[in-house]
């Protein structure tokens, strides 16, 4: 399997909330099972760099808005596997949390712009893995980044047909 360089690469912001989206092309041959694909994608450096933050790229050494996540940790297994229904509903669920106050309005415009964004989600396979799954002493959670996020979730589709992968990392500062 080969992942290209980034072929495309976007960051939406809404005050503090960001929906920082990557793709990549996939050379795959059709016997290689998705699951195989998200497990070797988040052992990458596609993953550890290409999908970091322009921010965090350009300043390595700042401690903030970096991934959540020790990526030599999680496995695909930590990953929900869902359809384009499921991350529809895990999107409005979360946006229906009832402590959200003011920032509600900023979470819906990031949902609705990843959608325009993201509008082709026939024949694709989402994994989304989010901190609140994970409690702040697991092993697989950066300290001090898994507690100054108030929400932090990963989503990564494959769409097998167009050999694309796209990854999403949301985060809330």
């Amino acid at each position: 399997m080969t992942i290209s360089d980034p072929i495309k690469h976007i960051e939406i912001w809404e005050g503090y909330q960001v929906v920082n989206l990557t793709q990549f092309a996939l050379e795959v041959d059709d016997s290689t099972v998705s699951d195989q694909i998200v497990a070797d994608f988040i052992l990458s450096k596609q993953f550890s760099f290409d999908c970091l933050l322009d921010c965090v790229k350009a300043e390595p050494n700042k401690t903030y808005l970096r991934q959540a996540f020790y990526i030599d940790k999680i496995q695909v297994t930590d990953f929900k596997k869902t359809d384009k229904q499921g991350v529809s509903e895990f999107l409005s669920d979360f946006l229906n949390e009832p402590d959200w106050g003011d920032d509600r309005n900023d979470f819906a415009k990031l949902r609705d712009r990843y959608f325009e964004v993201y509008s082709e989600w026939e024949n694709k396979e989402f994994y989304i893995l989010s901190i609140n799954w994970f409690d702040k002493e697991d092993k697989r959670v950066v300290d001090p980044e898994s507690w100054i996020y108030t929400y932090y979730f990963l989503i990564i589709s494959i769409d097998r047909p167009s050999n694309i992968l796209t990854f999403t990392e949301w985060a809330y500062d």
